[in-house]
């Protein structure tokens, strides 16, 4: 018998733009429930018009973002298809996921204490830039932006150049994950006690949780954080060294792989040295630690260190450009990247499996409009 998906049954409503909000309703999507993304009529989503490649004719990033939903378009100046829209929302859907810019849904009369006291099962979810509460709430958030107000920008990067931001959409996607969580804890109290209610996640949010090591560091006492590249904070040894054909990362994180690491390095004397005895020590002298480990993996291979430091138990990952990952045995096994029936298309999958099974493609992202009759089809039936 075909295993039924854990959120069949259920109806999202998306009022979504750019990443955060449209990446919700998509992990939903695949989940099983049903996704309406409700879209401007002169438009649509902003991400429609981001530049080439093109795949079905729309962007890459909006396939990745949208497959598998339907698209209807509104004029929430028409107050009959707003009209529709309240209706719809409060007698079909059981969740709304918006990220339109703070203020924007209640000036329509489509805010969470409207539509909520007229559908009490409803799951409404808020994602904004910087939280329900504070001087900024009103403020609309970007990614780059809350990478740089957060912190995460000051941590990343080499100590001696300018700070970098981190290479993706990161605080996007984070806060796509923690609605998801929220909603779904929503919807399972909906369970035992029949009650909807509001998820509020927000980029900012989302970004000082992924601070939250070196924010505890901070807290106790610790220095402020600062940049160190590719060499860890907490750690030693924990970085990139340089071997005959690119950069490999070694890391152990405890005494005992520490001295397998010296054995495997044809380096035992270091593994007595009082300079690297505990993990403290090895932090303390971490220049001149890893300098010795560098000198001694210069000669070989990525692959050729791979295989010793693999049998040893010793942590090690080559640094690989995207075009290595996908083509990597362990990236092809897991079945990440999933092929559509409909386009030739490949796209990144969720990264979560069910009773073994991860989520299918589904369909590819909507053309604009292209379920409108879905809306026409309520008003004429009710």
């Amino acid at each position: 018998m075909e295993q039924q998906s854990p959120l069949a049954g259920i109806t999202v409503v998306e009022f979504g733009n750019t990443i955060a909000g449209p990446f919700t309703a998509r992990i939903l999507g695949e989940l099983g429930a049903e996704v309406i993304k409700f879209e401007p009529a002169n438009g649509g989503d902003p991400v429609r018009k981001w530049p080439r490649p093109y795949v079905d004719g729309m962007p890459a990033p909006f396939q990745a973002l949208n497959r598998g939903k339907k698209s209807v378009t509104v004029d929430l100046r028409d107050e009959d298809q707003k009209e529709a829209l309240f209706r719809f929302i409060t007698e079909k859907a059981d969740v709304l996921v918006q990220n339109t810019r703070p203020g924007g849904m209640e000036k329509l009369g489509l805010g969470a204490t409207a539509l909520c006291a007229a559908a009490p099962r409803l799951i409404y979810c808020n994602i904004t830039g910087f939280g329900h509460a504070g001087p900024l709430k009103d403020l609309a958030g970007y990614d780059p932006l809350i990478q740089a107000f957060a912190g995460i920008v000051s941590v990343t990067g080499e100590a001696d150049r300018p700070p970098s931001r981190v290479g993706v959409s990161i605080v996007d996607i984070a806060t796509a994950t923690w609605a998801t969580i929220g909603i779904q804890a929503a919807l399972l109290r909906r369970v035992n006690t029949g009650r909807g209610g509001v998820v509020d996640a927000s980029l900012f949010e989302s970004a000082l949780n992924m601070m939250l090591m070196p924010m505890a560091q901070m807290l106790a006492g610790g220095a402020v954080p600062g940049r160190s590249g590719l060499r860890g904070p907490l750690v030693a040894p924990n970085n990139a060294y340089q071997v005959s054909d690119g950069l490999l990362v070694i890391t152990t994180a405890v005494d005992a792989q520490f001295v397998r690491l010296c054995e495997v390095l044809g380096l035992p004397e270091l593994a007595t040295d009082p300079r690297y005895g505990t993990v403290s020590d090895r932090m303390e002298n971490e220049a001149s630690l890893s300098e010795s480990i560098g000198v001694a993996v210069a000669g070989k291979s990525r692959a050729e260190w791979a295989t010793l430091l693999d049998a040893a138990g010793i942590p090690n990952a080559p640094i690989q450009d995207l075009d290595e990952v996908m083509k990597h045995a362990q990236t092809i096994a897991t079945g990440m990247v999933q092929s559509s029936a409909e386009v030739d298309f490949n796209l990144v999958g969720l990264p979560v499996s069910i009773d073994g099974e991860r989520p299918g493609f589904g369909k590819p992202a909507p053309k604009l409009g292209a379920d409108n009759q879905l809306l026409f089809d309520f008003v004429q039936n009710r």
